[in-house]
């Protein structure tokens, strides 16, 4: 099984997910043969091409002795044979050992503009565990469309998710204001004072023996609660925020109501939770 997130071995069994795929970018389904000497001058060939495309397609390898039924429903006679599906449907088929530039036309007639379908290419990436790949992508769509609130917005997510707040600033704070004050860049910018909060703080565990063993401790119990909040632990993280409130309403100039807001902006108004502790705080305060 190949290492790239942008190669996938198929079966009769797993097929779906070439349909899958080509519903956000080409998929090139290469039907190959160990004793295929063409064979060994395509593979490559594509991978060196799905390097450089870095997610402008997937290619779908399907080894034609093992997978003949794969190969005998698509009619396949000849090795190699390269069929494009795109969307659903077969678009395209290269027979034999084709130049490089057949390959290259066919993947820049139907792979996405850039940045149209980068989400779901950072995603595969992301779920993947090639989180760095994903970014590095995200910065290269971004290359092309420098003005992409979208995309600046999409990298500075991922960029707080590796700690990395000083660059998701920088790429929030470039965004016009009107970008700045709604969701979801709004979100992003609370998040990341819960990253600053939680820069330089003890783990989750520590602070959660500390808190147990001196209840008081309201510094602790803020440290605390903005780990919660980027471990997406969202509702432990409110109550911290509560508990802070009902224990000192005034420390560290309100912070446990600032904390509290803060992640109404970061959820929406619409999430449960905000709906929720927003009605907690209310009786609360009043």
């Amino acid at each position: 099984m190949s290492e790239s997130p942008y190669i996938i071995e198929v079966t009769q069994h797993n097929f779906a997910a070439v349909v899958e795929n080509s519903q956000q970018v080409p998929v090139l389904v290469d039907f190959w043969a160990d004793w295929c000497q063409p064979c060994k001058t395509l593979t490559p060939l594509l991978t060196k091409l799905v390097q450089e495309y870095r997610g402008g397609f997937i290619l779908a390898k399907v080894n034609a002795d093992t997978e003949r039924a794969l190969a005998g429903h698509f009619q396949v006679r000849s090795l190699p044979t390269v069929m494009v599906i795109w969307q659903g449907q077969i678009v395209e088929q290269l027979v034999g050992l084709q130049p490089e530039s057949a390959y290259r036309q066919i993947i820049d007639q139907f792979h996405a503009a850039p940045g149209e379908s980068v989400q779901e290419q950072i995603e595969l990436l992301w779920e993947g565990g090639h989180r760095q790949e994903a970014v590095d992508l995200l910065r290269e769509a971004l290359n092309q469309e420098p003005a992409s609130s979208e995309l600046k917005i999409a990298l500075a997510d991922k960029l707080l998710q590796l700690d990395q707040g000083d660059q998701a600033q920088t790429l929030l704070q470039s965004l016009p204001e009107e970008e700045r004050n709604r969701q979801p860049a709004s979100g992003l910018l609370a998040r990341l004072q819960f990253a600053v909060l939680a820069q330089g703080a003890p783990d989750r565990a520590v602070l959660e023996t500390q808190v147990q063993s001196h209840p008081v401790d309201c510094a602790a119990r803020r440290q605390l609660a903005a780990r919660l909040v980027l471990a997406g632990d969202y509702e432990a993280a409110l109550e911290q925020f509560m508990t802070i409130l009902r224990r000192d309403p005034q420390f560290e100039d309100e912070a446990g109501r600032k904390g509290l807001i803060a992640m109404f902006e970061m959820l929406g108004n619409d999430h449960p939770l905000t709906i929720t502790y927003r009605r907690r705080l209310f009786s609360l305060l009043h």
